[in-house]
């Protein structure tokens, strides 16, 4: 029997997805100012901070665009060519991905020096700290380029930093998407507690369900 797992989702990603229905079936047009968080929130029947992420997960896809003062604007009806990173397609870059970070994490395990988990423990707790989706995305960036720095190969952080240069979009709309803050912050956390106990195949484990997370949350913006 083949059945199809019910999905639980946020009242932001609930927000994101009919204000996406309603910009691409052109009830907001292009360069029309969406109604404040504070019509929004009643509109929908929850908080600001709801909508507050659902708007930073449309600006992040490239529908809209926000100014302080000004409010928030429609920029385009159809997400930015399909979350494209440069010429690479996100199926492309998470392949590479797979075969460059699982690696990594597995050799982090088994090389770091406690300079390595100083820093990366850091990271952990920054990326906690934020609710910022830009400064999140930042901060992702640098721990896995800590992750790879801790092998000891400086052919791994050349690549994954390279890498990571043409993942902006991709990893910036990924943050932004509702609820995923927290789903990563969990992620990072069982990374680095495994790369801290020298467990390598536990931090592999953890990095490709890291990975596999991105991929799915890659998916469901594009298929919003």
């Amino acid at each position: 029997m083949k059945v199809v797992p019910v999905e639980q989702k946020s009242a932001a990603e609930h927000v994101r997805t009919q204000l996406i229905e309603l910009i691409e079936s052109r009830h907001f047009a292009v360069d029309d100012r969406l109604p404040s968080e504070a019509e929004l929130a009643a509109s929908f029947g929850v908080s600001r901070s709801v909508i507050r992420e659902a708007l930073h997960s449309l600006n992040a896809l490239g529908l809209t665009k926000s100014y302080a003062g000004k409010g928030t604007f429609v920029a385009a009806t159809r997400v930015q060519s399909h979350l494209l990173s440069g010429q690479y397609l996100p199926a492309q870059l998470n392949e590479v991905r797979r075969y460059l970070e699982v690696p990594a994490a597995r050799l982090a395990a088994e090389r770091r020096t406690q300079e390595d988990l100083d820093g990366l423990a850091e990271l952990v707790a920054a990326f906690e700290d934020n609710d910022d989706p830009a400064e999140r995305n930042k901060i992702d960036a640098r721990f896995h380029i800590a992750i790879a720095q801790a092998t000891g190969n400086p052919l791994f952080s050349r690549l994954v930093e390279d890498l990571r240069a043409v993942l902006q979009d991709q990893a910036l709309a990924v943050s932004a998407s509702p609820g995923r803050a927290a789903q990563a912050r969990a992620e990072h956390r069982a990374i680095y507690e495994a790369i801290k106990e020298g467990d390598a195949e536990m931090a592999a484990l953890a990095m490709r369900r890291h990975l596999q997370a991105v991929v799915a949350t890659s998916a469901a913006l594009t298929d919003s």
